[in-house]
């Protein structure tokens, strides 16, 4: 079991959901990776033309001040775990925990066991005590990483063009920084980074597709 600010866990879930494929007819991309490295918590989720990667560690500096931050610690000794959640379970867990910006360090315990993402708050945080079990879907889901790092060469580009509506998905992330981007090339992955806990990327549009 780790344990993980309310607004860190429901954020680096809907940091990524605008990424997700929308057709649940495609599983193994409807759906959101969650990882526990046994020190950082990774979300991530592709559509094939974008990819999304959210991150969070427990000696992170908070948004925000708080006195949970005195009484818990964060984090924990769980050893490393990865389940895949569909995207409306994704989307009902942001919903159920997600709290108002000045409680965004109410402390929430996450588990995975027996093939299931637990996700708990107890009544001693001062809120209703609430408990989601969300099954792991055991997608093949697509080793971004790897997509990344083939892509990972930057080169100059004369210009690009891209589909606006899903390039301004990226302003949906939280605004923790200044987006930067990094140009692979006319025909491969632009990466996107906003701060040092998230990394994505975005296919340009080729030459005679709509740019949208």
């Amino acid at each position: 079991m780790i344990t993980v600010p309310t607004g860190e866990l429901t954020g680096v879930l809907a940091d990524v959901l605008p990424f997700v494929f929308p057709d649940p007819d495609l599983p193994a991309l409807n759906c959101v990776r969650i990882e526990w490295d046994g020190d950082m918590l990774h979300a991530l989720a592709t559509d094939r033309y974008r990819i999304a990667w959210s991150t969070w560690h427990p000696d992170d500096d908070p948004d925000i001040e708080s006195q949970d931050d005195l009484f818990t610690t964060w984090g924990g000794a769980d050893d490393p775990w990865t389940a895949t959640i569909t995207l409306d379970d994704a989307k009902e867990l942001v919903k159920v925990f997600k709290l108002p910006a000045k409680e965004q360090r109410v402390p929430l315990t996450v588990d995975f066991t027996n093939g299931q993402v637990t996700v708990r708050r107890d009544r001693d945080t001062g809120y209703t005590a609430l408990r989601l079990d969300i099954p792991d879907q055991l997608a093949e889901f697509p080793d971004v990483r790897k997509l990344l790092t083939d892509s990972d060469r930057v080169e100059p580009v004369a210009g690009l063009a891209f589909n606006a509506k899903f390039l301004a998905d990226f302003g949906k992330v939280r605004p923790r920084a200044p987006m930067q981007l990094s140009f692979t090339g006319a025909t491969r992955l632009t990466h996107v980074a906003i701060g040092k806990r998230f990394t994505g990327a975005i296919m340009p549009v080729n030459e005679g597709q709509e740019a949208a």
